[in-house]
């Protein structure tokens, strides 16, 4: 039985999804982040069935550690932990400072990457959840935790928003991005 979306005469039923080949080849073509190894103090985590346990149990390991450092019920919150594990202890890569007009600028590694409107105030946590999103996004087995701990209906509705923003959002050629319907102003 022949699959409806590999016949152009039957348009398929579902929605276009970020996560389907076609989109994936689209985003293959981007200007990847350099991809950082892994944790640099423990790891790389993992997520495994603990056995011996009268409920299920699942445990966040470190390459070559035993016992699991965290256990949890849920296998979910597991590959969450795991996630953050792979990113904590990194270096803060973002921070606000303020210039000699008062000026609120946002810093990247020490370059200035946004200045913040007027009357903005500076938050705690931004910077650190800016360097933990930016670590997340150039780890690849971080993000696959990440993934797994995704419901899945969120990771589809997920897939089906992110191939809508891609119609537009996608860094191209600024000609390709103009005969798509885009203003050339691609955000990424």
């Amino acid at each position: 039985m022949r699959d409806r979306r590999d016949d152009s005469t039957h348009p398929s039923l579902e929605p276009p999804n970020a996560f389907d080949r076609d989109f994936l080849d689209t985003f293959s073509r981007r200007d990847p982040a350099p991809a950082t190894p892994e944790a640099g103090n423990a790891g790389p985590w993992r997520v495994s069935r603990l056995h011996g346990d009268a409920d299920p149990r699942w445990g966040c390991v470190a390459a070559g550690e035993r016992p699991a450092r965290f256990r949890f019920r849920e296998p979910d919150l597991a590959h969450l932990t795991a996630t953050g594990l792979a990113l904590a202890d990194r270096p803060a890569r973002f921070r606000f400072q303020v210039d000699a007009a008062g000026a609120l600028h946002l810093m990247h590694d020490g370059y200035p990457v946004g200045t913040a409107a007027e009357g903005t105030r500076e938050s705690e946590q931004l910077p650190i959840i800016l360097t933990a999103l930016a670590n997340l996004r150039i780890q690849p087995r971080a993000l696959a935790q990440f993934l797994l701990a995704v419901p899945d209906e969120v990771l589809r509705r997920s897939g089906v928003i992110l191939a809508e923003l891609a119609r537009c959002c996608v860094p191209r050629p600024m000609a390709e991005a103009r005969a798509g319907g885009c203003s050339g102003l691609v955000s990424g």
